[in-house]
């Protein structure tokens, strides 16, 4: 879904609609500020190229790659923020920041479940690979990991 969003952003950025002599329709809103015209289409080319990379991590099963979504679905919900805070005042901005504010409680539950599912990936332990881990354990001490069955089940305990 990454790389199929990258294309649609760098699709809408190249591709004019119509012949428009007096405005640039495309505007785009990143880290809470407005974009129009030139400036809208490369923050359109630099949100593509931070999804392909967030697609080749994710395809490459690479932490990096969840870490990134991570990151920049924060980004989202700051830029929501930002935005409805910044244009508030001004009484012709209040559609938009209607807008903004009406998808500011979806982008934050989409934050929240990319949080809940990767947390584990990004921090556990078991989940780093064997070398690194290796790389890990020479400098600290080595505790192994003892199991004692019982009738409830395995129980693990630390053995010093």
């Amino acid at each position: 879904m990454a790389a199929l969003w990258a294309m649609c952003l760098t699709i809408r950025a190249f591709v004019h609609i119509g012949d428009f002599d007096v405005v640039d329709p495309i505007a785009t809103i990143f880290a809470g500020m407005r974009f129009n015209g030139d400036a809208a289409r490369l923050v359109l080319i630099v949100e593509a190229g931070i999804f392909g990379a967030i697609a080749i991590g994710v395809f490459a099963r690479r932490r990096w790659g969840l870490l990134l979504a991570l990151c920049y679905m924060v980004q989202v919900v700051m830029s929501h923020l930002a935005f409805a805070i910044a244009y508030l005042p001004i009484r012709s901005e209040w559609i938009n920041v209607r807008v903004a504010t009406s998808e500011g409680p979806m982008m934050v539950l989409i934050t929240l479940y990319l949080w809940i599912r990767a947390c584990d990936l990004i921090f556990d332990p078991l989940s780093i690979p064997a070398d690194a881990r290796a790389r890990q354990s020479s400098g600290t001490s080595r505790r192994a990991p003892v199991r004692a069955d019982c009738g409830a089940g395995d129980v693990a305990a630390m053995a010093e």
